[in-house]
């Protein structure tokens, strides 16, 4: 059995000294949900018609359908013992047990049923403990005939002690030690869990408090428990209410009210079709259980495996539909590359008679601006200047030569609209013949 299930529902009966106590669950992405409980208040002691009646008004009101249905009868029907074997014998349990059967039951072999469970052994651990359960076939096979002929075929049954103990340790994991008291008119049955010992007893009389005290007292000696204080408390049951100072438990389980911890022996019954443990037996013959065909569930399996392929495709689709519209995108690049390598080179040869036209065209427009330049100087300058050196560069003409004066040439230039901005470059001087020594800089005009 896994440990958790997409869906699935379970339902545990628990026959007591006069009721009959009816609890649904429903396990759905590992969240188990109490989705019913129901009682028929003194239905053991109604006749056998009536029984059924009630049985099959409660399937009729609650919509159960034949699904996984344990029962749970009281702890005095049966026997439990546990047993402690060498790890080595752990695969052969059922066989090992057997062999001690006999010594085990106070019935005839042949008229028994019998199951044993066991937990896990620790790392390292050298022995387990095993628990056997036994029951009378007298007392076991009338209710299996009685749940099928009314809907209801039973997938498996226990003691109750056994049952409540699988029930905590389903619900409560991590291993705390727990009293469980099922308080009926009449007696007190408990049960002291510990990880995988289990303690049991029945105590009877009248006085449901005194015999609540007396219950947990004898089960925390028998269990040597060291801290009273640090065992859970699960108190059930009809009179359950009259014992005082116990507030009701409040189980983990969605749509579980505090009331329901009042009913935890039923609860816990319907763990056993959910979860498996320690204590997780089943009395009822293999022959007899009811199973569920597989092959009503194929629709439901082909229905979840086309949601899951047609999730699969919606997340899909937009990645596939990118990588198909790339590849079609990549083949268009291929078809045109061939072009666009010839446009490519054709720019290329382009830019490049561009920028030889670009220089040639500056050397031509220089060459006119050196003309016109040197055409203007030798109109403006005075015949009695002379010009030893003449550049241009980038826009900016440089003289440098004799005049008689040297501030003359400058006007003479500044005045002329072909140059701007006449300065000296360097100082004025004046050599030995009388002559001013000069070097001017100017800007050419631009032309509008």
């Amino acid at each position: 059995m896994s440990k958790f299930a997409i869906l699935r529902t379970s339902a545990g009966l628990e026959i007591t000294a006069s009721d009959l106590h009816l609890a649904v669950l429903r396990e759905s992405m590992g969240r188990l949900r109490l989705a019913h409980l129901a009682t028929i208040t003194g239905f053991v002691q109604m006749a056998d018609e009536e029984k059924k009646r009630a049985v099959s008004e409660l399937v009729k009101k609650h919509g159960i359908a034949p699904a996984r249905v344990h029962l749970s009868l009281l702890r005095e029907n049966g026997i439990v013992r546990q047993i402690e074997f060498p790890v080595e014998v752990r695969e052969r349990l059922q066989s090992a047990v057997g062999l001690q059967i006999e010594a085990l039951s106070p019935w005839p072999l042949a008229e028994i049923h019998w199951d044993c469970s066991h937990a896990a052994p620790g790392k390292g651990a050298k022995t387990f403990l095993a628990t056997v359960v036994i029951i009378p076939k007298a007392l076991l096979d009338p209710w299996i005939q009685f749940f099928r002929s009314v809907g209801l075929p039973l997938s498996g049954a226990s003691l109750s002690s056994v049952a409540c103990a699988h029930g905590a340790s389903v619900l409560w994991p991590e291993g705390k030690p727990a009293i469980i008291l099922a308080c009926e008119p009449g007696s007190v049955a408990g049960s002291l869990v510990q990880t995988e010992k289990l303690d049991s007893l029945t105590i009877s009389g009248t006085e449901t408090a005194i015999q609540f005290r007396s219950a947990a007292e004898r089960l925390l000696s028998m269990g040597r428990v060291a801290d009273p204080d640090a065992v859970r408390l699960v108190v059930y049951g009809s009179s359950a209410a009259s014992v005082e100072g116990v507030p009701p438990l409040r189980l983990p389980l969605e749509s579980a009210d505090p009331a329901a911890g009042r009913q935890f022996g039923v609860i816990a019954a319907a763990f056993g079709g959910m979860r498996r443990g320690p204590f997780n037996t089943n009395l009822v013959p293999r022959d007899l259980r009811y199973r569920r065909s597989q092959l009503q569930l194929i629709p439901t399996y082909v229905l979840i495996t086309l949601t899951v392929l047609m999730g699969l495709a919606m997340l899909v689709r937009e990645p596939y539909q990118m990588v198909l519209y790339a590849s079609r995108i990549d083949s268009e690049i291929q078809r045109v590359a061939p072009e666009v390598r010839d446009v490519s080179a054709q720019e290329a040869e382009l830019n490049q008679l561009s920028e030889k036209y670009r220089v040639l065209a500056s050397h031509f427009q220089k060459r006119d601006q050196n003309v016109e330049a040197l055409l203007e100087m030798s109109r403006v300058l005075p015949p009695a200047t002379w010009l030893t050196n003449y550049t241009y560069q980038n826009e900016m003409f440089t003289i440098s030569g004799f005049a008689d004066s040297a501030s003359e040439v400058q006007k003479l230039i500044e005045d002329s609209p072909l140059f701007k901005d006449a300065q000296f470059t360097a100082s004025v001087t004046r050599d030995p013949v009388g002559k001013d020594r000069f070097a001017l800089r100017m800007n050419l005009e631009v032309r509008q």
